[in-house]
C-alpha cells in the first residue's frame, strides 16, 4: 500500500511540475537534414513536434546529439523525449525505458547511386539482392538498424552524411542507403556540377518518425499524453498540413 501511495504521489508531483514549469522541456534530435537539422530552420519533423507541443502551451528546446548518444540519453532519463524512428529504440534494454508515440510522419528510404557507374540502374526484388553492393549508411541511424537485420548485406558505416556522400562520389561505396530527400540534398550541396548523375532506386523501406519519451522523466505519461493531444489539435486545425 505504501509503495502504491508513493507512486501515485510521484505522478501528482510530475503533473504539478508540468503545469507550473516555466522552462522549456528538452527534446533531443540528431542531424538528418532536412527532417531534423541543427540550424535556424530545425527541419520538418522538429517543426511538427514543436507545433504539437505549442498547441498545448508547452515550449521546447531542441538539442542535437550523435544518434547513439541520443538513444542512450533518453533511456537513462537525461531528457524528456527525443525524435527518431521507432527502430532506434527496439533494443530490449532501451525499449523498456521509453514510451513511443504514434508516428508524426513517414519517410522514403532508398539507395542512391551514380548512374554513370550503373547506367542500367539498380534493381532489386528484396534486400538480399543488394548483397553484392557495398552500402554506405550513417552509423547508428534507423536505416542502419533496419538494414543490419539482413546479415547478407555489406554495410559501410560513417559518422556523418557528408562522409558517406563523399565516399559515394569517390566510388568507395556503391550505393548510399538514405532518406530520398536527404541524399539528393547532400549531393546537390557538395557536388553541384555532378549531382544530376545520382539517381534513387525504388524505396526499400518506409520509415517512421516518432517521439520517444523517457519513462524516468515522464513516469506518468504526462508529456506523452499532452504531445498526443497537441498532435491531434494541429491535425484538426490544419497546422499539420502546412508542413
Amino acid at each position: 500500500m505504501k509503495k502504491i501511495f508513493l507512486v501515485a504521489l510521484l505522478h501528482i508531483l510530475v503533473a504539478f511540475n508540468f503545469a507550473s514549469a516555466d522552462e522549456p522541456i528538452t527534446v533531443m534530435a540528431f542531424e538528418y537534414p532536412p527532417i531534423y537539422q541543427d540550424e535556424a530552420d530545425k527541419g520538418l519533423s522538429c517543426e511538427l513536434v514543436s507545433a504539437a507541443f505549442k498547441a498545448v502551451n508547452i515550449d521546447i528546446d531542441i538539442q542535437f546529439f550523435p544518434v547513439n548518444r541520443m538513444v542512450m540519453s533518453i533511456a537513462n532519463g537525461d531528457a524528456v523525449c527525443c525524435i527518431g524512428g521507432s527502430v532506434l529504440f527496439a533494443d530490449p534494454e532501451v525499449a523498456k525505458k521509453v514510451t513511443i508515440s504514434e508516428p508524426i510522419q513517414y519517410v522514403y528510404q532508398a539507395f542512391l547511386y551514380n548512374a554513370k557507374k550503373y547506367p542500367l540502374g539498380i534493381h532489386f526484388s528484396n534486400l538480399s539482392d543488394m548483397r553484392h553492393y557495398s552500402i554506405g549508411v550513417l552509423n547508428g541511424s534507423g536505416i542502419m538498424r533496419f538494414l543490419e537485420q539482413n546479415k547478407s548485406l555489406h554495410l559501410v558505416t560513417n559518422t556523418t552524411h557528408d562522409g558517406t556522400a563523399r565516399q559515394l562520389q569517390a566510388g568507395r561505396v556503391d550505393v548510399w542507403a538514405i532518406v530520398d530527400l536527404t541524399g539528393i540534398m547532400y549531393m546537390k550541396r557538395l557536388f553541384p556540377d555532378e549531382y544530376m548523375n545520382y539517381k534513387l532506386t525504388k524505396a526499400f523501406n518506409i520509415g517512421d518518425v516518432s517521439v520517444a519519451f523517457s519513462k524516468k522523466m515522464d513516469p506518468g505519461n504526462v508529456y506523452y499524453n499532452k504531445s498526443k493531444e497537441g498532435l491531434n489539435i494541429i491535425k484538426k486545425n490544419g497546422t499539420y498540413m502546412k508542413y
